[in-house]
């Protein structure tokens, strides 16, 4: 069987053609490809190409509460009083601080989960009624510090992703002022939530010193937290490569090269403001409350008012 040579060529030719036809559709796609990535502008989405940090509004507008099971309006007002009082207690209970603080946010569309949240906290109330502050008399060298531990939990909400900043204050080794606080800006990364926490620290210490110095105290602020990279911030001059940090956080650079107050590293096991920014186990909490001289006894103070029937 004798094959015709022009015949095979043809069949060639025509399969170069399609395969050339081929590439070059291949690379107009790839070409309009290209420009319409030029002209698509970069998406914002946290931690994404392009991020930016959300400011206030757009966190707040970010807030999902959820509807399912949604509380009636009777339940509603019931949850949001037991939530306010227990607020009102978290200003002088360090161990309800963050709790206390996440009921809160809940006050827009209250559900069943979120009432699940509030019994807990009035379970562990009803075993644990009595939280002692002791303040020991002045040891001298230790009473010539204000101690601010700072602590943060970088995008610790599953909703919106933002951070809770933490932290307390001690003089003479126990407890002055606590705080636990929804940061009103969605951090990018855990450096920048904690040169926030670093940030509120620094403000409360300096409110404390302000105060001290009104009563005849004069006493020093000294900054502890476990953060290595917001530490690196704070002592160094400018922002370098972290250009989207606003300029107000050069303000804790401004303090501590003037002196105004002095950064120290601490462990992150041995920090008592963690349990100001998460939910923590027994174990944890009752050792960081001795940290902040604070103690768990049982009954009612000789000196508190009886109670109503009693």
């Amino acid at each position: 069987m004798q094959i015709n040579s022009l015949t095979v060529i043809d069949q060639l030719s025509e399969c170069e053609r399609q395969n050339l036809e081929s590439l070059n559709a291949l690379n107009r796609e790839q070409t309009q490809a290209r420009i319409c990535a030029q002209r698509t502008p970069p998406t914002h989405k946290a931690g994404g190409p392009g991020a930016k940090r959300a400011g206030a509004k757009a966190a707040t507008k970010m807030e999902q509460h959820s509807t399912e099971y949604k509380l009636s309006s009777e339940d509603a007002t019931t949850f949001r009083a037991l939530s306010a009082r227990a607020n009102y207690l978290s200003q002088d209970r360090a161990d309800i601080c963050f709790n206390t603080k996440e009921l809160c946010r809940e006050f827009a569309v209250p559900n069943r989960h979120s009432h699940e949240r509030l019994k807990r906290v009035c379970r562990y109330l009803v075993g644990k009624p009595r939280l002692i502050h002791k303040y020991d008399w002045g040891s001298g060298a230790a009473d010539d510090y204000l101690e601010v531990y700072c602590d943060t939990d970088f995008a610790g909400c599953k909703e919106t992703r933002r951070s809770t900043s933490g932290g307390v204050c001690l003089f003479g080794g126990s407890n002055i002022k606590q705080w636990s606080k929804t940061q009103t800006t969605i951090a990018l990364s855990s450096g920048e939530a904690e040169l926030h926490g670093i940030n509120s620290g620094i403000t409360q210490g300096l409110g404390l010193q302000s105060i001290a110095k009104d009563l005849g105290f004069d006493v020093k602020v000294r900054v502890h937290s476990d953060a290595t990279a917001a530490l690196g911030i704070c002592r160094r001059r400018g922002l370098g490569k972290i250009r989207h940090l606003d300029v107000a956080d050069l303000w804790a650079q401004d303090k501590v090269r003037s002196g105004a107050i002095e950064l120290c590293k601490i462990l992150g096991a041995e920090n008592p403001a963690d349990i100001m920014t998460k939910y923590i186990e027994k174990p944890l909490l009752e050792k960081m409350l001795l940290k902040m001289n604070m103690h768990v006894m049982e009954g009612r103070a000789a000196c508190a008012p009886a109670k109503a029937g009693c």
